[in-house]
């Protein structure tokens, strides 16, 4: 038994009682429960092997390890244990309980990616807690390894945004046919553009696939919520996989669905609903007047102004400095439009309010702010604050000048709580890159009214739940690319709901435990006679309470 320092050398094997247990970097060190459950779960899939080749190619300081030790029957079987960890002094404590529970195996001192992009060697099965680490922070060996692993496997790891994902596919590239592994991973697999390259090697190369669902803070101090992904290595294949979906409630009961998965890389979130809410959905989205939302408008990313402190400003710095000239009407948030029409009355409530209700626009089409003795004050205040030197403004010439300013007929939210809001910009404001702006395609040219009156009910509210990811607190994110997913019903002259639609928002823009916007909108289109009848969109509207508590439990458990 050895520790390889090069994966060459060999030194003696410290017992724990002779290495600290100290903790000597930040980590996710995997709790005993999931690493139990990770175990069970692949023994169950060995069915009876022995002589087990075992690979951990997130050793970390041995909780997988420790915890084969404690699975008497399994450990029996296992023959070899090949563990990894770059970081000397964990892959000493990995080492060391190798050895105090006389474990037959070795730990190499590597990283996972650069290992599984030259290493040969083969594995009856896996398990392990790959590493959760943003690319920005990524060495520049393990980004040469994740290159190396592209050629190597043919995969391309553009747009992925973290190591976790390279570590994994890796990992189970050194799998045999039939090897079978568990790995606790976050649960944005399921979710966003990033993971996709998971999703679709999974169903290419899998089979007896299966996710283990945890109530958010079933883990103390795992702030990033998980699932254990298991199954077994097969020989590839582009034909639709058959998903297992086992969640667990606080009491340890669970309940199952099954879900064939298509070969694709478009969010699982879907496959977090029962059958039943799946086909209500599958149902309404399949309809003639439901379409996708960009074969009917168009919502782009606004003004990006690399520095909105800056650029967008109150009534009170407008007239400080004589920016009256190139001060532009901005809704700075979509929060402050209560309605679904957002008028000038209603910026002018937010002017008063004192908010940042102005976009400063300095195209060349304006005067020059420099010939302006207050205007060149201000931004010399900006040239102070170093801004020219940040990505957004450096790139332009000259730094103060944002491009792309202009309005949308339509507004959308980037980011929201209980779901994504349409209004329509009857104020002709423009936006920054915190809210979208949207215009209608020709084919549905002048029939803003009937999306922004229409958008808000449980099928569209669903999709965005479907489409979307979700980050820390809860808060729900849509891309552009996700936006154009979303589906929407088209129902001929829903415009005239506008004015009623419009005042039950503004009714009810402070409750948060109800959503009367919802309740209403899904009224009138179950009477538009469109094929979302009243029971429908009540099973529709379960299934997005169903997504969007849990979505909100990860702000409780925060």
């Amino acid at each position: 038994m050895y520790l390889d320092l090069e994966r060459r050398s060999e030194i003696p094997v410290k017992t724990s009682r002779e290495v600290s247990s100290e903790k000597l970097r930040g980590g996710f060190y995997t709790p005993v429960p999931l690493v139990v459950r990770c175990l069970e779960r692949v023994e169950a899939l060995s069915r009876g092997q022995r002589g087990i080749t075992l690979l951990e190619p997130s050793a970390g300081d041995g909780a997988f390890i420790r915890g084969l030790a404690q699975s008497r029957d399994f450990a029996a079987a296992v023959g070899k244990v090949v563990a990894i960890e770059p970081e000397p002094h964990e892959a000493g404590l990995c080492a060391a309980a190798l050895a105090d529970h006389a474990l037959d195996g070795h730990v190499l001192v590597d990283s996972a990616v650069v290992w599984s992009a030259a290493t040969d060697e083969q594995f009856d099965c896996a398990v392990g807690n790959p590493p959760y680490v943003r690319f920005q922070f990524v060495t520049a060996s393990d980004r040469a390894g994740v290159a190396s692993l592209e050629q190597r496997i043919g995969l391309s790891f553009s747009g992925v945004s973290n190591l976790w994902i390279p570590v994994l596919i890796g990992s189970l590239t050194r799998l045999r046919i039939g090897g079978s592994f568990a790995f606790v991973i976050p649960t944005e697999c399921f979710t966003g553009i990033s993971a996709g390259v998971l999703r679709t090697w999974l169903v290419a190369n899998t089979i007896d696939l299966r996710f283990d669902l945890f109530p958010p803070g079933s883990f103390p101090g795992v702030l990033q919520e998980v699932t254990i992904l298991s199954g077994r290595r097969s020989e590839p294949s582009e034909a639709a996989i058959s998903c297992e979906i086992r969640e667990y409630d606080r009491a340890g009961s669970s309940h199952t669905a099954t879900h064939q998965i298509p070969f694709d890389p478009q969010p699982w979130t879907r496959y977090l609903l029962t059958k039943t809410q799946l086909g209500a959905f599958e149902e309404a989205q399949a309809l003639p007047s439901v379409q996708r939302l960009n074969k009917v408008a168009k919502f782009e990313v606004a003004a990006v102004t690399g520095a909105n402190s800056f650029f967008s400003v109150d009534a009170q710095t407008v007239d400080r400095y004589d920016l009256a000239p190139w001060a532009v009407p901005l809704l700075p948030r979509l929060r402050y439009a209560n309605g679904l029409r957002y008028t000038k009355a209603d910026q002018r409530e937010v002017e008063a309010a004192g908010a940042n209700a102005f976009l400063l626009d300095f195209a060349e089409t304006r005067p020059d702010p420099l010939e302006s003795d207050m205007a060149a004050s201000y931004l010399q205040t900006g040239v102070a604050s170093q801004l020219p030197h940040r990505y957004k403004c450096r790139i332009r010439e000259p730094w103060y000048r944002v491009p792309f300013i202009r309005s949308g007929q339509l507004m959308m939210s980037k980011r929201s709580h209980r779901f994504p809001k349409v209004v329509l910009n009857d104020a002709a404001v423009v936006t920054t890159d915190t809210i979208y702006r949207g215009s209608m395609l020709d084919s549905y040219s002048g029939r803003t009214a009937d999306l922004a009156a229409g958008f808000h009910n449980s099928l569209t509210l669903l999709s965005a739940e479907i489409e979307g990811r979700s980050f820390g607190g809860g808060v729900l994110e849509l891309v552009p690319s996700e936006v154009g997913r979303v589906v929407v019903p088209m129902a001929e002259d829903f415009a005239d709901e506008l004015d009623r639609l419009d005042a039950v928002a503004r009714a009810s823009s402070d409750l948060l435990d109800i959503d009367p916007l919802v309740e209403e909108t899904d009224r009138l289109l179950g009477k538009a006679d469109i094929g979302l009848t009243p029971n429908l969109l009540a099973a529709l509207n379960d299934a997005r309470f169903a997504l969007l508590q849990r979505r909100l439990d990860r702000n409780t458990s925060a």
